[in-house]
Parts: structure tokens; sequence; C-alpha cells
């Protein structure tokens, strides 16, 4: 019985530690898969090699009017904001949630329209089962919308070197500048330990 209580409070008190941390913008539980992905000049890389990097990532596809559209754009202020550290301390990844549709070139042109810093700002896409598999690692959901049309996936994340997420953002209210700020105080706090 005591076995029982004990663990029942040890679930009741990793409950209440893990909601304090979702009112706080912290993330779940989350790690970056280890799968093959094609950036926007059509070269295949894993998303393990961006560990010792801070990784930024949200999910847009080519042809979305509004959502990705303005998820882009905030991206674009981020990487602006970041200077010299996008690239070298810190990479951004926009990764298609329509790789049926979307190739390395529509993500080339969709980077070049957006005047995008492609020095640390990839592209990507891949095989549909290996994007649909980094966005259920992330609990998020990818079916098409009623009508067909890819689904609008409105989540940020903020990864640590280790390729664990570190924060969880809402993507269309999200303020850039914010995002700087805390991407920079994860850098001195992980140089620090």
């Amino acid at each position: 019985m005591k076995r029982w209580l004990a663990g029942s409070l040890s679930l009741v008190l990793v409950c209440c530690v893990w909601l304090q941390a979702c009112n706080r913008g912290e993330a779940k539980l989350v790690v970056m898969p280890n799968v093959q992905v094609v950036d926007n000049h059509g070269r295949p890389f894993s998303l393990a090699s961006l560990r010792g990097k801070l990784v930024l990532i949200d999910f847009v596809h080519v042809g979305c009017p509004s959502v990705c559209t303005s998820l882009t754009s905030k991206f674009g202020e981020i990487a602006d904001g970041l200077g010299a550290e996008l690239g070298s301390k810190v990479v951004l990844v926009s990764m298609t949630n329509d790789p049926e549709h979307d190739g390395p070139q529509q993500l080339l042109e969709l980077a070049k329209s957006s005047d995008a810093d492609l020095s640390g700002w990839f592209f990507v896409t891949g095989k549909s089962s290996d994007v649909n598999r980094v966005i259920r690692a992330f609990g998020l959901n990818n079916d098409p919308l009623p009508d067909g049309s890819p689904n609008h996936i409105t989540r940020v994340f903020l990864l640590g070197r280790d390729g664990h997420a570190i924060r969880e953002y809402a993507g269309m209210t999200m303020n850039s500048q914010q995002i700087v700020s805390q991407i920079r105080e994860a850098l001195a706090q992980e140089s620090a330990s």
C-alpha cells in the first residue's frame, strides 16, 4: 500500500511539474528524430547533424496564403535579429508538412521570395514517412484539412544543442524580438554549463 501511495504521489508530482512547464512556454519532453531530409538546394543531410547548435523549427508548406506566410515572416525577423549567431550557433529549420508537393526547387523559391538568409536557415523536405515522423515526435497532427489541403501547423519549437526541445511557442502570437532574447538566453545558459 505504501509503495502504491508513493508511486501515485510521484506521478502527481511529475504531472504538476509538466503542467507548470507548459504554462511557462517550456516544451514537452521532445527529441528531434534522426531522419534524413533534403534542403532547398537538393542536398541530403541528417537532422542529427544539427546537434551542437540551437534549432528553431516550424512546419510550413508552399502555397499557404496565410499561416505559413506569417510564420515565415516571423522567422525572417528572428534571423535578422540573430545576426552573426545565425548559422554559427543557431539554425532555423522550416520543414514542409506537404512533402508530396514541396520539393527542393519549390522550397528554394519560397526561401528566395522571403529573402531568407540561407547561411543558417534551412527549408527542408523529405520522404513523407520521415516528415511525418518528425511532426509526430513534436506531438503534432498533420492530417489533411476536410477539403484535402495540407494542415496548418502553428507550433514552433526551440531545441537545445542536444536536440531536446526546450521551448514551445504558439507561432501566430510569438514575438520575434522576445524569441531572439530567449535564444540568446539559452545560448548563455548552455555556455555556462
